[in-house]
């Protein structure tokens, strides 16, 4: 293990999310959501590419955008996004492609720096273990997504997974892709692969991985009959882009 690697690691991001980024979100945390969001999101691109540029040493591979002009162009975006979810690692690769706020467990607030400029940048909080939290978070979500016109990205799987793979259809979260179903809101998959072997067990970085992400085309509810079709559709285009890259980059990162 580069000793080196992991002080420049250290040093790198606590420059970019102590000089960088909470400097911006303190500034932004007044205005309203909207205009919040148009300040920061720049921000956390930057953040992010530098992040894993300099501090992790990655290299993003495969970084496909299907999305239509439409949904490209929007700031905040708008619709639902998913993504599998395996690493600390998935938020800034995530994040260079498009920046969205997300349900963000509890526990994140408690972490310096990043749990206040998650919640500054529109991040909704959720008490895993209370119904009522989530009960309230999804009221949220309702609220964000129909009235306000911003988007949000989920995890379906609940948690980052311990498997080397996505977790099957069967054993997602769908609430919210359900609601998406329900009120025509498009849902844009989104893949990403390699970002579990970038940290070590004990948090350390691995230099030099490969990773990949593909923000997929949206997926409209009105081509479904029923909302178990379209989740399914939803799911496993993640599933499918993932397997694209484990094939591609995996040969790769041994």
């Amino acid at each position: 293990m580069n000793i080196f690697t992991q002080i420049k690691a250290v040093v790198v991001a606590f420059i970019l999310f102590t000089f960088v980024l909470l400097p911006t979100c303190l500034v932004a945390i007044f205005l309203p959501l909207r205009r919040r969001l148009l300040v920061v999101c720049p921000v956390w691109k930057f953040v992010c590419e530098m992040l894993l540029k300099w501090a992790c040493a990655a290299k993003v591979d495969i970084s496909e955008d299907h999305r239509s002009d439409d949904l490209k162009k929007d700031l905040p975006a708008k619709g639902l996004y998913i993504a599998n979810h395996q690493s600390y690692i998935d938020i800034p690769l995530i994040v260079t492609k498009f920046q969205v706020p997300p349900i963000m467990k509890k526990e994140v607030l408690y972490i310096p720096i990043i749990g206040l400029v998650g919640w500054a940048s529109g991040a909704l909080i959720v008490s895993r273990g209370k119904n009522n939290s989530r009960r309230k978070v999804f009221e949220q979500t309702r609220n964000r997504v129909l009235k306000e016109k911003i988007g949000i990205q989920v995890y379906p799987e609940g948690t980052r997974s311990k498997l080397a793979h996505p977790k099957p259809d069967s054993e997602i979260k769908k609430t919210l892709i359900f609601f998406a179903y329900e009120n025509k809101i498009p849902v844009i998959p989104v893949s990403m692969y390699g970002t579990r072997g970038v940290l070590t067990r004990l948090g350390t970085i691995r230099p030099k991985r490969h990773l990949g992400v593909i923000v997929h085309q949206e997926i409209h509810p009105e081509a479904f009959e029923n909302r178990d079709e379209f989740a399914k559709a939803c799911w496993d285009k993640v599933l499918i882009g993932y397997e694209q890259m484990r094939v591609k980059l995996r040969p790769l990162n041994n």
